[in-house]
């Protein structure tokens, strides 16, 4: 009966030495935010967008004036007039949306591929840093309901890529 239970303790002692694996989080949000690279995206993103909101402030204010103008002539002028200068408003109306609608989904688009563009710097500076120092897995931060801090890994991998990439090339 000894021998039997000093086989499972032995057992048993194994399996928890098997199971000390070296684990980390990372916030990948954080990192996307708040680096160099992050950052420099943000702001040419918001750049294009209030530079061209601006553009479709002017227009908005065009079309708004036209048709308060034609609006303060409805009495004044023909009614087959009237309803053709409501159609050619109203066209516009269709243009100005259709223009808008186009733009927020290029902009969506350049911002997913440079994000794409930075996960991809940021994958060997990872598998870099993992392999350095010996972490067999890395989780996600969102998937961490709680964990110790120095299991988090994200200021460390912040910092090198801020050192390896500060700027994302726009141009490409």
């Amino acid at each position: 009966m000894k021998f039997f239970f000093i086989i499972i303790a032995i057992i048993l002692k194994f399996e928890v030495a098997l199971a000390v694996e070296k684990i980390a989080f990372i916030d990948l949000n954080f990192i996307m935010n708040n680096s160099l690279a992050g950052t420099s995206i943000k702001t040419f993103i918001n750049d294009l967008s209030n530079e061209k909101n601006r553009d479709f402030k002017v227009i908005e204010n065009e079309i708004k004036d036209d048709e308060n103008e034609l609006i303060s002539k409805k009495n004044i002028i023909e009614e087959s007039i009237y309803n053709k200068k409501v159609n050619e408003i109203r066209i516009r109306i269709n243009d100005y949306k259709l223009e808008r609608q186009n733009f927020n989904k290029n902009l969506n688009e350049k911002k997913i591929k440079f994000n794409n563009l930075l996960l991809e710097k940021l994958n060997p500076i990872i598998s870099t840093y993992v392999e350095k120092n010996s972490i067999t897995m890395v989780l996600p931060k969102k998937m961490i309901i709680i964990g110790k801090k120095d299991l988090d890994i994200t200021k460390q991998i912040l910092e090198a890529l801020d050192k390896s990439v500060q700027k994302i090339n726009f141009d490409e």
